[in-house]
């Protein structure tokens, strides 16, 4: 006969059990509370992972410290030129497009064509509510969260900027550390290969994304601006983020233009519509294939249901740092998949390697 399995409670393991559930409670808590300073590590620790290979590239012809001064103050200078020169413009042409957009929708169910079909959709009454929610969807909360969160802003533009400069001058540093704690030296270094692995081919994936995004944003700016649709600042930027989405994002993004044309001049729509569908084309052949070729193929499913649920928790930024984390996962699970092979060194700067980072 087998053996029949008991399952014994030591006073012991009953306090250890009952220690570990309120660390639990606890630690969950804490997050809980900490979430905006959290938020603040996680925005830090992306934006030195996308700016590590220009610091390492100037950390070569440098000191590490130079380098990290001279990538961080032309970072934020175009970020700062780049939000001057838009804000304004995107704030016009938003409060244009929710003027324009609903009466555009009202004179469509009012046509002979498209009246009766527009009006059992109550395309009016969508419009509206559609463009006075999306900046709010866009900002991650209502007006009145805003204003709440107006005055913490610079302390964490300030907060996150200390971050990102702290992540670059000692993150391999602190990433080397971490793997000199597992004492199996195999392990470690497939660790060490696996997660090299990761930071190239996420962030490879992310850096070819932003740059896929930001070209369709300009060019739905352009096509905006040349078909004369009202608003194209915001209808750029929306194209541009649907553009994230692989395969068809930009078409999909390029919808409002297209039917905001629609409604003033059907040929005007027309070279649109063929104009989209070959940027979308081009993009997809020339851009988006080698990008997955050297990086990682995500497809369009798992991109929009990632950047949809990190939208509704926390806005844009909340968005991309979902698609981000999904993309991590995916290329993680790919590279624990395969069999291990020669280990990949995590290279470091002379300066960083000698403990010196200083300016």
């Amino acid at each position: 006969m087998r053996a029949t399995e008991r399952l014994r409670l030591t006073p012991r393991s009953v306090v250890v059990a009952v220690a570990m559930f309120g660390a639990t409670i606890t630690l969950l808590a804490v997050a809980a509370a900490a979430r905006r300073v959290l938020g603040w590590i996680v925005v830090a620790a992306v934006f030195a992972a996308l700016l590590h290979p220009l610091v390492s590239f100037l950390a070569r012809r440098m000191r590490r410290g130079l380098a990290v001064l001279v990538v961080m103050v032309g970072f934020v200078g175009g970020v700062s030129a780049v939000v001057y020169g838009l804000v304004d413009n995107v704030a016009r042409g938003t409060r244009r497009l929710q003027e324009a957009a609903p009466e555009l929708a009202l004179q469509l169910e009012q046509s002979r064509r498209w009246g009766e079909l527009a009006r059992e959709f109550r395309l009016a009454e969508r419009t509206e509510r559609f463009v006075d929610e999306a900046p709010e969807r866009l900002r991650g909360g209502t007006p009145a969260e805003a204003l709440r969160a107006a005055g913490s802003r610079g302390v964490a533009f300030l907060a996150t900027i200390v971050l990102t400069i702290f992540f670059l001058l000692h993150g391999p540093r602190i990433v080397h550390a971490g793997l000199g704690q597992l004492r199996d030296p195999d392990r470690r270094e497939r660790l060490r290969a696996v997660g090299v692995a990761v930071y190239r081919r996420a962030f490879g994936y992310a850096t070819g994304s932003l740059a896929r995004g930001l070209a369709a944003g300009l060019f739905g700016y352009a096509m905006a601006r040349t078909a004369d649709v009202p608003g194209p600042a915001p209808l750029g930027i929306w194209m541009g983020l649907w553009a994230l989405a692989p395969t068809v994002g930009a078409a999909v993004g390029a919808l409002p233009i297209l039917a905001l044309a629609a409604v003033a001049s059907g040929a005007k729509a027309a070279w649109l519509l063929v104009a989209f569908v070959g940027y979308q084309v081009v993009e997809n052949r020339l851009v988006e294939r080698p990008i997955e070729r050297a990086t990682v193929r995500i497809g369009p499913f798992l991109t929009l249901a990632g950047g949809l649920v990190g939208l509704e928790l926390s806005g844009f930024a909340g968005a991309l740092l979902a698609v981000l984390a999904l993309t991590m996962v995916v290329v993680a699970l790919e590279e624990l998949s395969r069999k291990p092979g020669p280990a990949l060194k995590l290279s470091e700067p002379p300066d960083v390697v000698d403990g010196d980072s200083s300016l």
